[in-house]
């Protein structure tokens, strides 16, 4: 896995794991960058997190944990029928062209 991020600070990044990533190593994964990201970033309240739909990534517990960091300033795929909020993901609109 390969993780970087655009912030009003830079670029944050980028991470690199070797191993195969399910959802309990991504959401430790997550913990520890958006540690650094709200170390780094003094608009931390306006950010927004975008991800692809891959599975490890679409769990209940992560979106809870995107839900408690971000709010409704999430683009992902699923992550509006879990919580209700966030911006409907492109990636379910490419899906279905």
């Amino acid at each position: 896995m390969v993780w970087a991020a655009i912030s009003s600070k830079g670029i944050i990044g980028p991470f690199f794991r070797e191993q195969t990533i399910n959802a309990a190593k991504y959401l430790g994964s997550l913990d520890e960058i958006v540690s650094i990201h709200y170390a780094l970033d003094d608009h931390w309240n306006a950010s927004w997190f975008m991800q692809d739909g891959a599975r490890p990534r679409r769990t209940p517990a992560v979106f809870d944990f995107l839900s408690e960091q971000f709010n409704d300033r999430v683009i992902a795929l699923d992550y509006d029928k879990h919580t209700g909020s966030g911006m409907a993901s492109l990636f379910a609109r490419l899906d279905a062209m």
